[in-house]
């Protein structure tokens, strides 16, 4: 890590501010994504589809966070509203939302949660899922068969469904189809929005799992017929670990009901001498559902910055530049040693790169391989995943192909 002294404590709430105002300013969207990240100490990291690095501006942001609980005196009343009001901000415009619907989470399964615990369900209420998906957009829903709910697995090629598929399988009792944008081991992308119109038109609530397309992909919920969208923030999103949102329609969230308070939720606008006033609020929307100690610095300040960063090098480059470190990639793939499982052309590819050696069993010591040359990669079910984000350079994937081809 680079040598940074401390910063002045009488100087540390004028650094909170100045993350936003001058130091995230001095990032250009014109340069070199990769200039912003690490170091790396000579490696190179190719699996954001497991953990995304922080980019510096987060860094600094978290020793900002890290001095204030060193000095507690600088840390004020106020910071435990404004730190997360900063974070849904960020994100909300980072998705097409208003603030105030962004719930803030801990992990992509939170929103997932909500909702299994949230509505209200019938016996015999339908529940679609993806054989093949994830294991995070099944569970929420499988503990719900004690409520007499039909948890149904729909048998999809490459863990996708395709919108035709979608609607035959539809039932007069199926109530949810939840899914992955990106599947997390084949890298193929659905079509979302040609998804939503066939949830909407049978009016089932469509459920989004956007843990391995945000921050690589632009995702503008004015323009898709979605019910919920829940993501980490930990991948693509460059922030730290336990750190994630939800967006649910106001319509759908309305109908769920509670079945949690937080103190601090409900103390929101209060003033310090109205700590004790225990009335039960109905106002609070969104926040009436986010996860517990939103004022949580030091995850919530360093990721603010991470989606700050994003956009201000503007989602729609970042997924640009995304796409051709792969296009890049798979113009070099040697087809006679590896065979391509995802998909090689868009809109079905996703930044996931997922390859098989054709000699069998051969991941791990591929895997290993390149971990001695310096390549960080993932193994998933036998399969390479190689997952490449705006941290990476051309360089990175030349040196890549290097070693595959050796």
């Amino acid at each position: 890590m680079d040598s940074c002294p401390p910063p002045d404590p009488s100087q540390a709430l004028g650094m909170t501010v100045m993350l936003d105002r001058e130091t995230i300013a001095y990032v250009d969207p014109n340069s070199a994504y990769f200039e912003d990240f690490g170091p790396f100490d000579g490696r190179v990291w190719l699996n954001t589809a497991h953990q995304g690095p922080l980019p510096k501006v987060a860094r600094e942001a978290g020793r900002v966070a890290l001095e204030q609980k060193v000095r507690p005196h600088l840390l004020r009343d106020e910071d435990f509203f404004e730190v997360p009001g900063r974070l849904r901000a960020a994100l909300g415009k980072l998705v097409g939302a208003s603030p105030d619907d962004i719930i803030l989470a801990n992990s992509t399964t939170y929103g997932l949660d909500l909702l299994a615990n949230g509505m209200q369900w019938q016996r015999g209420d339908e529940v679609l899922v993806v054989d093949g998906d994830f294991p995070a957009d099944v569970f929420p829903w499988l503990i719900l068969r004690n409520q007499g709910v039909v948890v149904r697995f729909i048998e999809a090629q490459a863990g996708r469904v395709d919108p035709q598929q979608l609607s035959s399988e539809i039932s007069p009792r199926t109530r949810l189809f939840c899914t992955s944008w990106v599947n997390s081991f084949s890298g193929w992308t659905i079509d979302a929005a040609s998804i939503g119109q066939i949830c909407r038109k049978n009016n089932v609530i469509f459920v989004l799992n956007a843990a391995q397309g945000l921050g690589a992909r632009v995702l503008d919920l004015q323009a898709l017929a979605v019910d919920a969208v829940t993501c980490c923030g930990f991948k693509w999103l460059c922030g730290p670990y336990a750190t994630g949102f939800s967006w649910l329609s106001p319509t759908l969230r309305e109908s769920l009901t509670p079945q949690h308070a937080y103190w601090l939720a409900m103390q929101a606008g209060k003033p310090l001498s109205k700590m004790r006033d225990y009335s039960l609020r109905t106002d609070l929307g969104a926040r009436a559902w986010d996860v517990f100690c939103t004022a949580n610095f030091f995850n919530f300040m360093p990721w603010t910055a991470a989606i700050e960063y994003l956009l201000l090098a503007k989602p729609q480059s970042v997924a640009r530049y995304d796409q051709q470190l792969v296009t890049q990639f798979l113009q070099n793939l040697d087809e006679d040693r590896f065979e391509l499982i995802s998909p090689r052309a868009e809109p079905e590819r996703s930044t996931l790169i997922v390859m098989r050696p054709r000699k069998p069993q051969e991941a791990g010591i591929w895997q290993e391989r390149l971990s001695i040359a310096g390549f960080d990669v993932a193994v998933r079910e036998g399969n390479l995943r190689i997952s490449a984000h705006l941290h990476n350079s051309r360089e990175d994937i030349v040196g890549l192909m290097r070693v595959l081809s050796s």
